[in-house]
Order: structure tokens, then C-alpha cells, then sequence
């Protein structure tokens, strides 16, 4: 995690702006999986700055949100101030201390990944009451499908700064359908997946705001990540000035 809490809690506030919202169908998905309401109990890992929560606070569940990051946890609070049924932790799901079989919605929005697999299955495992459910979801971002020259430049900047030599590939059924095979593995049951599809557009400078929550990219060596940016930027100038980013966001459902 410790990747994590120097990138993205750093870029709190960029992160907050820049990231998409999820799409409302997730939510329904998951409720249609698993019936949340005033007597369930609800943990979020990796609560971030409360993007994802408010649709599961709605249904007036026991909620608690856990999130290692100082800053993103304080955007949290800001965020969901008007909800009497949250409670917030700014922990690790490592140091997070909870009694077994306490919850019956886990989920975790862009942020299992962090975690390490066979610890985080297990841990979800555990914590969930026998029939409860894990939701794992989160978005993958995408080249800007109707502006051709304006990715092929950007590509091209790639190359040359992060020695990417093809672009990557979009996230897809299969993917979807291997994390949520792994699921297995731990002792979870049902298994589905689902893919959802969205656009965001962005300025250049927003655009280069959501760059910098990308670890990968602050990791980069000073010169080469300003050239970068800066390539980028005037890109997105030179071609009408805006971008538009492609969002595939999938969940994947398991019970315990």
C-alpha cells in the first residue's frame, strides 16, 4: 500500500476532480445480487475520497469505511458529513480490527489491487457472515476512440518517454471473468461478472491533473515525466482541446 498512500493520497484533491464517478448500474447490479438496507453492515476497502459510497449509504445501511490515506480520508468525511450510519477508519485493511463474520456487503472500488491476493481474499473470507457478498469493481481507462491523430500522438509520446511500444489493451470479458474466477480459489461460491461502458471528457490540464494519480506515471524519472506532460498537454491543445477518455468498468461478485 505504501505505493498508494504516496501517490494518491499526495494528489488528494487531483484525485478527487479527476477520477469518473461509477456508473449507477453497478449499484443495481450488486443490490439484485444481494439486498442491502437499514439492518445490513457494510464494509468499504479503500474508501478513497467516498466516490463510491454514497449509493450503499443511501440504503441506510451500518457502514464502515476504511482507508489508509490521511488526506483522501478527510475529502471522505467532507464528502459524507450529512450520514448518521458512517463510520471511517483511516487504516489499512491489514490493520483494520474487526471480528469475524460481521458483515454482509464487502466491497472495494478501484483499490483491491493494492491488496495482496491470497491476504485479501481470505481476509474478505472471514469477515463476511455466511451468505454475505464481495463486490469487487473498478474502472480501466481508455484511448480517446474519436480523436484517431490525437492518440496516435500521444502513443507516440509513450514510446519515447515510457518505452510503451503498442497501446494497451482494452479491458475486457475475459479479464472480468478471471478476477472473478479467482474468487474460487478462497472458498466463495455464485460467481458473476459484468462490464459497464463510459466517457469523461478532459481539458489538458485536466487531463495531465488525472496523470499525476497514476503511479506509474510520478515514478518516472523528473525529465522524462515533465516532457511527458508537457507533450501531452500541447497534444490535446493542438487537437481541438479537449480528450475524451473511454471507461470500461467491471464488477465482479462472489458469496460467501
Amino acid at each position: 500500500m505504501e505505493r498508494f498512500e504516496k501517490t494518491f493520497d499526495n494528489a488528494a484533491v487531483d484525485y478527487d476532480k479527476s477520477r469518473p464517478m461509477y456508473v449507477k448500474e453497478i449499484y443495481e447490479d450488486i443490490f439484485n445480487y444481494k439486498q442491502v438496507n437499514q439492518d445490513s453492515h457494510v464494509l468499504e476497502i479503500g474508501i478513497g475520497t467516498g466516490k463510491a459510497a454514497m449509493p450503499i449509504l443511501d440504503t441506510h445501511c451500518h457502514f464502515v469505511g476504511i482507508e489508509p490515506g490521511e488526506n483522501l480520508a478527510a475529502l471522505a468525511k467532507e464528502r459524507l458529513r450529512k450520514y448518521t450510519n458512517f463510520s471511517l477508519y483511516n487504516q489499512t485493511l491489514q490493520d483494520y480490527m474487526c471480528a469475524d463474520n460481521s458483515f454482509d456487503l464487502v466491497y472495494a472500488a478501484t483499490a483491491f489491487h493494492w491488496i495482496p491476493e491470497e491476504y485479501g481474499y481470505r481476509r474478505v473470507y472471514d469477515l463476511l457472515k455466511s451468505g454475505g457478498v464481495f463486490a469487487r469493481f473498478a474502472y480501466h481507462a481508455g484511448a480517446d476512440k474519436g480523436r484517431r491523430v490525437l492518440t496516435d500522438e500521444i502513443q507516440e509520446l509513450y514510446r519515447k518517454y515510457m518505452y510503451q511500444e503498442k497501446h494497451l489493451a482494452e479491458f475486457g470479458d475475459a479479464d472480468a471473468k478471471g478476477l472473478a474466477d479467482k474468487a474460487l480459489a478462497y472458498g466463495f461460491v455464485d460467481v458473476k461478472h459484468m462490464l459497464y461502458h463510459t466517457t469523461k471528457d478532459f481539458t489538458a490540464d485536466e487531463y495531465i491533473s488525472l496523470l499525476k494519480t497514476y503511479p506509474n506515471h510520478m515514478e518516472l524519472e523528473s525529465v522524462a515525466r515533465e516532457k511527458l506532460f508537457e507533450g501531452i498537454s500541447q497534444a490535446i491543445v493542438d487537437n481541438g482541446g479537449i480528450m475524451t477518455v473511454y471507461y470500461t468498468m467491471d464488477l465482479e461478485l462472489a458469496r460467501k
